[in-house]
């Protein structure tokens, strides 16, 4: 990786914190993404868990998981 001149703190894992990180792929920036839970939750889908149509599985990933092809972001576990 190149050297970074910037150092972006994304505070959520999200749809906008995701879509952030996501934007800034090709960005010569450091990205940390802190976040109080180390899974994403997709929430439109959270009727079908009810259901029994989905698994819990199925509608929620973890972030590192999300973000694995991402070598210039580091994901934190914490509240802020």
């Amino acid at each position: 990786m190149n050297e970074a001149s910037h150092h972006v703190v994304v505070v959520g894992a999200g749809f906008g914190g995701l879509e952030l990180t996501h934007a800034l792929a090709g960005a010569p920036v450091r990205i940390t993404m802190i976040d109080k839970r180390n899974h994403h939750l997709f929430q439109p889908l959270l009727y079908q868990v009810a259901t029994t149509s989905l698994a819990t599985s199925e509608v929620a990933w973890p972030i590192r998981h999300l973000l694995r092809k991402r070598k210039n972001v580091t994901t934190l576990l914490g509240n802020v």
